[in-house]
């Protein structure tokens, strides 16, 4: 919650319209929880992604077979 009142704080609400003001609230929430997951070792690698992506090309090949 501090995370997001400090964000809200930092906000010119002169200058931004609403959607802008929610947007760069959920991007820095994203990028808190991104910086957090780091920190706790949830990442996922370049090995896990190419392996998923392996995976889902070999079942699209094999769907049209």
């Amino acid at each position: 919650m501090d995370f997001m009142k400090k964000t809200l704080n930092q906000i010119n609400t002169k200058e931004n319209t609403l959607y802008d003001i929610i947007y760069n609230l959920v991007f820095f929430a994203k990028l808190q929880e991104s910086e957090d997951d780091i920190k706790n070792g949830r990442v996922y690698t370049l090995d896990e992604v190419k392996a998923e992506m392996e995976e889902v090309y070999e079942s699209y090949n094999n769907a049209k077979s």
